[in-house]
């Protein structure tokens, strides 16, 4: 007789918002309203949407660069709306962001920007600096590893500012466009990174207009449209 198969549990929530919203002053609309979502623990989920939907906004609400006006948000098991100061930086620590606008430190050479996250977590040891080295490599920066930030292109901030968001291993990444300064072979390698981090239990939220990538990626896909997320 064979065995009945046991269904798998659920995976609980990395981050829910339940009716989240927010506005830049109190005279201006809301950028965001009834947000209602849950992510897994785990998952790979894509967002788009178009210029001003509140994309932006979104994501500084997941790294609790800002906290919502209306309604909760948990993450990782954190009401962040009641969460102490010293438990919100706790989280941050454990969150890897890839902004649209790179938001490396200019004066910081490319290896000082990657390091940074791992700075925050104690010195850095040899298994630190193999790690660099290796994500150097591998985003085709390493001739340029003691170059200032400053000096670099926009593909070359872009690389380096996804290198420098993976190089701790976040349990939750966040990024906004990071293929949008690159070619299609690195945009390829780009994706190919995030997926295999995502394999290995990285919960990954990627923001892209990006029609190929959108096609080429089997994930949900999450729509924002003035403010609301429509699916």
């Amino acid at each position: 007789m064979s065995a009945v198969p046991v269904p798998s549990a659920p995976r609980p929530p990395m981050l829910t918002l339940a009716e989240v919203g927010f506005r830049y002053g109190h005279k201006q609309p809301w950028a965001l309203h009834h947000v209602n979502l849950t992510i897994p623990q785990g998952s790979f989920h894509l967002l788009t949407g178009p210029s001003g939907a509140g994309k932006t906004t979104l994501f500084n609400l997941l790294t609790l660069a800002q906290m919502p006006q209306a309604g909760s948000l948990t993450l990782m098991g954190t009401d962040v709306g009641t969460a102490s100061r010293a438990a919100r930086a706790a989280l941050r620590r454990n969150i890897g962001v890839v902004w649209q606008d790179f938001r490396l430190l200019p004066h910081l050479t490319v290896r000082e920007n990657i390091a940074l996250p791992l700075q925050l977590q104690g010195p850095l040891t040899a298994t630190h600096r193999e790690a660099i080295d290796q994500l150097l490599d591998w985003v085709g920066l390493h001739p340029l590893a003691n170059r200032p930030a400053s000096s670099l292109s926009g593909g070359e901030q872009q690389r380096t500012a996804i290198a420098r968001a993976v190089v701790h291993r976040p349990t939750l990444l966040i990024a906004d466009e990071p293929t949008g300064n690159v070619d299609d072979g690195m945009a390829r390698k780009i994706l190919h990174l995030f997926t295999e981090l995502h394999k290995q239990g990285t919960t990954i939220v990627l923001a892209t207009h990006d029609t190929a990538l959108l096609q080429s990626k089997q994930a949900p896909v999450l729509h924002l449209k003035e403010g609301r997320l429509l699916s």
